[in-house]
């Protein structure tokens, strides 16, 4: 059965392209984490597309260099399709 997301949580390719730019940055979940006073379990969640969060994508966005947390994910989106093409 294939697995249904919103719009703002990311698909396992979108997930690693996002994982993958944090660890470029030597960041780690737990950085993530304290950022934005969550749980690091809250953290990969949302890099799994399992949960939303709004304060967790906030945070990752940041780090990143993203204004929001939308840019970021049409990013991933797009990184992510030119990765498999």
């Amino acid at each position: 059965m294939a697995r249904t997301r919103a719009s703002c949580n990311p698909l396992p390719p979108e997930g690693c392209w996002i994982q993958f730019r944090l660890n470029l940055l030597n960041v780690k979940q737990d950085d993530v984490a304290k950022k934005a006073k969550r749980s690091i379990g809250l953290v990969s969640k949302v890099i799994c597309g399992e949960r939303n969060s709004e304060a967790v994508g906030a945070a990752i966005a940041q780090i990143l260099g993203y204004p929001s947390y939308k840019e970021l994910m049409q990013a991933a989106r797009r990184s992510a399709k030119e990765w498999a093409a």
